[in-house]
């Protein structure tokens, strides 16, 4: 047996929720779909097109914390709501339980608040202490009525801006149409100037998202825990937040996976699954455990062709493997034998099946 660790995200592979904008949804009223949808195109902005020092991907978690205040959540209220709200992928609760049977370890690393990664990981059975996400405690920041009253203000200018979608070709903040500009301007000023002025602000100096550089740390830090080599992980992912934790672990001759994943992840990742369940993880996984990255890339370069990979995987391995596979719908993809452009698109397609189109268009 080849060692093994299995890594992976949370929104995506695990679930097919995004828990901040459903948290923005149906507590930041009225218009807090499109509140959230704003926000979260401002931080592809800063992330991709200005390229903002010190921010990255996955800090949309951070910008909105003062506006879930003002709207009274709670620390236990986003408990509740997380545990209530959970929708898994297809599958992943016995794939998962199948998984953890077989003793190797298995991390989750998620920019998602701590209620929502915590919640997850206990309904797939993941030991607490093998989670790696985005620590909130809502209830130590005091919010003034002053405060609640400007930012519920703030966060109707917002709303009322013009539709801040960048376009394709929007390589630098120069390029961006006149309204898409005046709307990234207004977000400049109330998130790098109004709030921080509050003393709500504190906020965005203490809490800090686990994305991008974050989490190929809490991939270093997992494998101080097991004693095993960066060449023995396989890391699961699905968007920008994952790309440099999927460039740690290819540095480390590890392999890096995309599940329904946008253009990032199918990009920065290795194998690409696309899939409309969590089995095919499972499958990568025995693989792997059995024949180490070899035996992974030729099953996905060769397809049919390479499944004398798997076909001897030891009885009772295949028997369940073959039971969860069966009826489901799933391609496996090597990055070095498809454009990635076609793969982004199959994948993005069944991200937005699996997810739906507003959800699957978020997380950069």
């Amino acid at each position: 047996m080849h060692p093994l660790q299995l890594n992976t995200d949370c929104e995506g592979p695990l679930a097919l929720n995004d828990n901040a904008f459903e948290l923005c949804r149906d507590f930041v009223l009225p218009a807090g779909a499109r509140f959230f949808q704003q926000v979260m195109r401002y931080n592809d902005y800063l992330a991709e097109v200005l390229q903002k020092p010190e921010y990255k991907a996955g800090d949309t978690l951070k910008l909105i914390l003062p506006f879930l205040k003002a709207h009274g959540l709670s620390n236990q209220q986003i408990s509740d709501y997380s545990q209530k709200s959970i929708m898994l992928v297809p599958g992943a609760a016995a794939a998962y339980k199948f998984l953890h049977a077989q003793g190797f370890p298995i991390f989750e690393i998620s920019t998602s608040y701590r209620q929502f990664a915590e919640a997850v990981g206990a309904r797939l059975g993941f030991d607490a202490q093998h989670i790696f996400s985005t620590e909130l405690d809502l209830d130590r920041y005091p919010l003034s009525p002053a405060e609640k009253e400007e930012l519920l203000r703030l966060q109707q200018e917002i709303v009322a801006a013009a539709d801040l979608e960048l376009p394709p070709e929007a390589a630098s903040p120069q390029n961006l149409p006149p309204g898409v500009q005046d709307a990234v301007e207004l977000c400049d000023r109330i998130f790098w100037e109004r709030i921080p002025e509050m003393d709500i602000g504190v906020i965005y100096r203490e809490v800090n998202p686990v994305g991008g550089p974050d989490k190929a740390r809490a991939l270093e830090e997992s494998l101080k825990r097991t004693d095993l080599k960066m060449s023995d992980v396989i890391f699961v992912g699905d968007s920008i937040t994952d790309v440099q934790a999927f460039a740690a672990v290819r540095a480390g001759g590890g392999l890096g996976v995309s599940f329904n994943g946008n253009r990032h992840a199918v990009k920065a990742a290795e194998v690409s699954i696309i899939a409309d369940n969590a089995w095919p993880v499972a499958l990568v996984a025995s693989v792997f455990h059995l024949w180490g990255k070899e035996g992974v890339m030729e099953l996905a370069t060769k397809g049919s062709a390479g499944a004398s990979r798997y076909l001897v995987l030891p009885e009772a391995v295949i028997e369940t493997l073959m039971q969860g596979l069966q009826g489901r719908n799933f391609n496996l993809y090597a990055a070095s034998t498809r454009e990635p452009e076609v793969v982004a698109q199959e994948s993005m397609a069944m991200r937005a099946r699996l997810r739906g189109a507003a959800v699957a268009s978020l997380g950069g």
